[in-house]
Order: structure tokens, then sequence, then C-alpha cells
């Protein structure tokens, strides 16, 4: 395991005298003695936790690859990962490149400025650094597409969206999801030539990741006794919130993974503490990181198979559960007896439903309203109407064709009776001259 050691810089804009710790909105003096008094006088915390519980972890992936919201409680962050080809440095040409943003922006508390990094940002971002990159917990020598040419360089963008505590917990298990959620394109390696295929020609490729270092950050106040100096044994609570950061005398980050390996130890200063401390704290972030990498995992195969369902209904636009059926042959039938009266075998204009009566689907049993099927029958009845019309004309059209060849016929038929008459009257009139 690599045992990570904070700075005593860093310490020293986070963590001062007691009530002058970092807090996103002004706190006033009664609710720091207020909560300082629940913790050592009766052990209960000012969100009714105990002191090793924490808050609930929400993990949302985005629709592209990389893209991660995490949640402990109100506290959001928001992280997205990317990457592209460069050259590699001269130092390292074998591997690829890691590098972690962090910005924290008024958005999520009023006390951070707008266009330059606070120094809690950049305490968190060298802090995750040190984290993913000093456990070795990405295969760096995997983003290495040709030795000396070109290599993956991998960005994970992180931006605190609320702050209600524990920002760097939440800020590193964003970069961790983000991580093992993001993709990259499949490269085909001929010589020294590389070609890289988009997501429609292959399937994306993931990050060689190792383990999963899950930091998880305790909370230290020092327990006065009755003579009003500190005492040897202090009180320290799991994932703190706004109010206990602000009123806390230090903090302790312990970094551990899912196989429980103990990746780093942050101390930014602040009171100190004796090993047994430390050893029990260890315990207790133990537990907290499987629980931790189950959620993970439990998410990201969630996410793995809604793709997977999306991929294989790629030409199904709506699902069996979205579509509507509508059985009206009964009530074509009725239609057609209660119709049968009218001449031309319409509906009045009287019977047509119109749009404005509120037709659709009824909202409160989701089954289709009477409108819908009337308008069904009205449907039917014109398209019977229709054929009705058409076998009409057809009948009319056979009947003329058939006058008309019968008048031609006739027509003929007299023409050739009175042509043998008058023949034979003009050769009886030649033989009587002759004669």
């Amino acid at each position: 395991s690599l045992l990570a050691r904070g700075s005593s810089t860093a310490s020293a804009h986070r963590v001062s005298a007691r009530g002058q710790l970092m807090s996103a909105v002004p706190v006033s003096k009664a609710e720091l003695e207020f909560t300082l008094q629940a913790l050592r006088s009766e052990g209960v915390r000012v969100d009714g936790r105990a002191l090793t519980a924490c808050r609930r972890v929400g993990i949302r992936f985005g629709a592209a690859h990389g893209e991660v919201e995490v949640t402990f409680g109100p506290t959001r962050v928001l992280a997205v990962c990317t990457g592209e080809i460069v050259v590699p440095p001269l130092e390292r040409p074998n591997e690829g490149r890691i590098a972690f943003h962090v910005d924290f922006g008024p958005i999520a508390s009023p006390s951070f400025e707008v266009g330059r990094p606070s120094v809690q940002a950049t305490t968190v971002a060298n802090l995750i650094e040190r984290l993913i990159k000093g456990s070795r917990a990405v295969d760096s020598e995997a983003l290495c597409v040709v030795g000396g040419q070109k290599v993956w360089s991998i960005r994970v963008d992180i931006r605190a969206l609320d702050d209600d505590g524990n920002l760097s917990d939440a800020c590193a298990v964003a970069a961790l999801c983000s991580l093992l959620h993001f993709r990259k394109a499949d490269v085909d390696v001929r010589g020294d030539t590389a070609n890289s295929f988009s997501a429609e020609e292959r399937v994306p490729i993931p990050l060689s990741i190792h383990h999963l270092p899950v930091p998880v950050t305790v909370a230290l106040f020092s327990a006065a006794n009755n003579s009003g100096k500190p005492s040897l044994e202090p009180t320290w609570i799991l994932d703190p919130n706004r109010l206990e950061e602000t009123a806390m005398d230090g903090c302790l980050c312990i970094a551990v993974n899912q196989h429980g390996e103990l990746c780093g130890i942050h101390k930014p200063g602040g009171m100190p503490i004796g090993f047994a401390i430390i050893e029990h704290c260890t315990e207790l972030a133990t537990m907290r990181a499987k629980e931790l990498t189950a959620c993970i995992q439990t998410e990201l195969e969630a996410d793995m198979a809604r793709r997977q369902e999306m991929r294989r209904n790629v030409h199904q636009q709506f699902s069996k559960t979205q579509l509507l059926t509508v059985e009206v042959r009964s009530a074509i039938a009725t239609t057609r007896a209660s119709n049968s009266a009218l001449p031309s075998g319409r509906l009045s204009e009287s019977e047509v439903p119109s749009a404005q009566e509120g037709g659709g689907i009824d909202s409160a049993g989701g089954m289709p309203k009477p409108e819908d099927a009337y308008a069904a029958q009205y449907i039917e009845a014109e398209l019977e109407a229709v054929a009705a019309e058409a076998a009409q004309l057809e009948a009319l059209l056979a009947a003329a064709e058939s006058a008309e060849m019968a008048e031609v016929a006739s027509a003929s038929h007299s023409a050739s009776a009175s042509d043998v008459p008058v023949v034979a009257v003009r050769r009886g009139r030649k033989k009587r001259r002759s004669a």
C-alpha cells in the first residue's frame, strides 16, 4: 500500500482554530456551540445520524460514456471523462497521460470565486491524483498505442454542483466512476500507423483499472474535560456535513480498495491523534469502502444492461408496454346495424365525433374512451359507403356497355336486311327493260 502524506500548507488554509474552518455559508457561533455540545455530551449529530453513519450515496450515469453524477446526501458532484491520442513525452514514451481538474464555483457555494481555481479545489485535485495515480489504480502502459509516437491522454473534469460537506470524498468517487464508465475508441495498429474506429464501426474499449481506492473522511473533534483542557480521547465521525466540517478540529482521510488493502492516508494538519485511533478508523474505512465499491459495481451493471437492451431493440421504436390495442369489432357490428337505415351508408354529421369533444385516452385507467371507438366505427362506415358507391358505379358502367353493344348489333342487323330487297328490285327492273 501507498502512504499519501498531506502538506501543512494546504492544512493552514483549510484548518485553523476551532470554528474558523472552511465553510460554504457563514455559520453562527450558536450553531457551532450546539453542534459541539451535542457531539461531546450526548454523542448526537445535528442531522440525527449515528457517529459512524454515512449519508445516502447516489450514482447516476449519463448518456455518453464517462459522464456521472455522484451525490452524498445534498452534496452533488459532476464528473466527465474524455480522451484523445497525443504524442507522449520523451521521459515516458510508453505511458499514457491521466489528468484531473477540479472546479469549485459559486454554483456550489457562495464562498467559491469565479474564474480562478480555489485552494480547496487544487488540494482536492492533488489528493485525487496522488490517490489514483500514486496507487497505480489505472494501468498507464495500457494507454500506449505506438511506443514513442502515440498514446492516450485521459482527462477527468470534476465540478462541484452543491456543497454540503465532504466534497473531497464525493469528487474522488465521481472520478473513479467516470474512469470506470469511460470507453476509448478501438485502435488498429499496423506497423507505425494507427487507425481509430468510431463507436458505430467498433465497440469502444474500457480502461484497464486494477483496483478502486475509495477515500473515507473522518472528522475529528477534541473532547474537553471538566477543567476545560482537551483530553486525549477525541470524538470522530464519518462523512461530515457542512456544519460539522466548520466545527471540526481536524480531519483524517483513509483510502482503502475493494480488497481491504490500504491505499493511502491523508492528514492535512489539525489536532494530533494516536495510532490506535488510526487503526480503528482504518477498520471503519474498510467496511465503508466495500459498501461503496459494491454500490458502484451495481450501478455499472445496471447501466450496461440498459445499454445492451437499447442496442438489441435498435429497430423497435416503442416497447410492447407503450403500445395500445383497441378491440372495436363488436362496436363496428353495432354501428353497421344502427346505420343501415341511412341511404348512403354514411353517418350523419351530428353523429360524427369532433376533436373538441374530448377524444383520446382516459387518464384515470389508461383505457380508450368511448369517443375513440365511435371514431373507429365512423371510419369503418365511411369505407363501406365508398365501397358500395364504387360497386354501383361499376354496375352502371357494365349496364351502359351492354346497352351500347346491343344497339350496335341491332343497327348492323337492320342495315343488312334493307340492302337485299333493293338489289333485287334493281335486278328486276333491268330484266324488264331488256325484255
